[in-house]
């Protein structure tokens, strides 16, 4: 396994995020609470979105961000990928995973480990290709997204679960806004309080270090795409550059669609002038990563540029 220590890294950052415009229509889900998992006791849901065309379909995970904490919101940005992906024929799965402070560091990240086992054991209960899974996550989400997508855990084989003796290897991943490390910003009081625990075990620098992508970074990376704003107010853009760097150093493909005057969460690009079509390009590049032939278009916010101050 690529991760030190005896547990997998992560932390969330704190942010706010913009909520999709209300003039999204947001898609339905086929079938919501469906059961992936249970830790401690805990049931782990999602909700399943139907893609549209011909099967095998490629496998949409979807992590929200919102926060790490437990009464925190969604973000919207998972409801808005799913209204463009399922119809250009991806299973999309939304997941709910275990929050702080009761499941603190690294419970997250072994939750969204264990979707992709989930989902690829049973692909073909939708239908879908288990070989073609990609990770879409926003914010928090997007740093699970990162974490999970270069950690590439195998399964064990000598687990009772079949489930676990899957891989949890992404085969593509999507990152917006999402951090790459923490440690090259202040860690504050909310992020001590999901750490604190390994702090207090490791120190600050150990702990910074494991809960880290950029520590995990490999050639056998799968392909990623990250997609922020330059006007982030929580995730600077040097993030981005930075697991980019990495990746490509390496030999990994990685591609940044940045966002010209862009915020923290989707909500209000559609807004910008000259907004790059982000969307179209997002599935374009899953299309082609994944060999998939889905069609592009439906789904996606028109543009409505605001006059600038």
């Amino acid at each position: 396994m690529k991760f030190s220590g005896c547990r997998a890294a992560l932390f969330c950052l704190i942010f706010i995020t913009l909520s999709v415009a209300t003039a999204i229509a947001e898609r339905t889900p086929t079938r919501e609470g469906l059961v992936y998992g249970e830790a401690d006791g805990q049931k782990l849901t999602m909700d399943y979105y139907a893609p549209k065309g011909p099967g095998p379909h490629p496998i949409a995970i979807v992590i929200h961000g919102g926060g790490y904490r437990r009464g925190d919101s969604k973000s919207g940005s998972e409801a808005y990928c799913a209204d463009f992906l399922a119809p250009a024929g991806y299973a999309v799965f939304s997941i709910n995973y275990r929050l702080a402070p009761q499941y603190p560091y690294p419970d997250m990240v072994y939750d969204t480990e264990r979707a992709v086992r989930y989902l690829r054991y049973n692909a073909k209960q939708w239908d879908a290709d288990p070989q073609k899974i990609v990770l879409v996550g926003g914010s928090a989400g997007g740093f699970l997204s990162n974490m999970v997508g270069v950690l590439s855990a195998p399964g064990d084989p000598k687990a009772q679960d079949p489930v676990d003796r899957e891989s949890a290897r992404a085969n593509a991943v999507v990152t917006l806004y999402a951090q790459s490390t923490f440690a090259l910003v202040p860690v504050n009081q909310d992020v001590h309080a999901l750490l604190d625990h390994e702090i207090q075990a490791k120190g600050v620098a150990q702990t910074l270090h494991e809960s880290a992508a950029l520590t995990y970074v490999s050639k056998d990376d799968p392909p990623f795409l990250q997609i922020l704003g330059d006007k982030d107010e929580y995730i600077p853009f040097s993030e981005a550059i930075n697991l980019q760097n990495a990746l490509q150093a390496v030999g990994v493909d990685s591609r940044i669609i940045l966002i010209p005057g862009g915020h923290h969460g989707t909500g209000g690009w559609y807004k910008l002038p000259n907004v790059p079509d982000w969307e179209k390009q997002m599935v374009e590049w899953l299309n082609a990563k994944l060999d998939h032939q889905g069609a592009i278009g439906e789904g996606i916010q028109a543009r409505e540029p605001q006059p600038q101050p």
